[in-house]
């Protein structure tokens, strides 16, 4: 009887372990979930931004390296919706310009354009180590000058995945979505862009 008690109380206690308990199943590890391009440059820091020359002008002053804010996409993000420019589109790198840089831009040639817009998206993923071998043909169909000077990576009139020391403004590169690369640039592309018109420097390595 004794030994009818035991065996049946074991039974229990193996059957309470097992009620709920997940099995385990041996497959394939799951892919952690990143966000498209357009998600990733609606939620991200842009480059950090300082009160620089209009410190001085405040009240109480500021001094030039004092944090402003962060820059963002939002004028980049809006302008490749109204033209129908895809960021969402399979392995893709985007040279990204934040507001700060749109602005200029813009008060000088007018609001981004569709061709303006393209010219931003590389067709492949590119990351910052291979922009001096890559093909850099856009969406838009022209393809990005590479340049290295100053020890930074220049795409066109613009340097990208620049790190700099306060108070100047850091550009982030390398930051990965789920269908494809970004890289903050620090002024807006276009295409017709040439070194003449740009400018040059006697020590720098050009491929075109």
């Amino acid at each position: 009887m004794l030994r009818a008690t035991a065996i049946l109380a074991g039974v229990s206690s193996a059957s309470a372990f097992m009620v709920g308990t997940p099995t385990f199943q041996a497959g394939r590890a799951s892919v952690p979930m990143m966000a498209t391009v357009s998600d990733t440059l609606t939620s991200v820091q842009g480059p950090d931004l300082y009160w620089e020359d209009k410190g001085p002008l405040q009240d109480p002053p500021k001094e030039e390296s004092d944090f402003k804010e962060y820059d963002t996409y939002s004028t980049f993000l809006d302008a490749c919706s109204s033209n129908g420019v895809d960021l969402n589109a399979p392995d893709i790198t985007v040279f990204a310009p934040g507001n700060v840089a749109c602005a200029q831009y813009s008060a000088v040639n007018g609001p981004l354009s569709k061709e303006v817009c393209e010219y931003h998206i590389v067709k492949g993923v590119v990351s910052t180590d291979a922009l001096s071998s890559a093909d850099l043909t856009t969406v838009e169909g022209s393809k990005i000058t590479y340049r290295r000077m100053f020890r930074k990576d220049f795409v066109d009139n613009a340097f990208c995945a620049a790190k700099s020391s306060p108070p100047r403004t850091s550009y982030e590169g390398n930051i990965k979505a789920d269908n494809g690369v970004i890289h903050m640039i620090n002024e807006v592309i276009y295409p017709g862009w040439s070194e003449s018109s740009g400018g040059t420097v006697d020590d720098m390595n050009t491929r075109a």
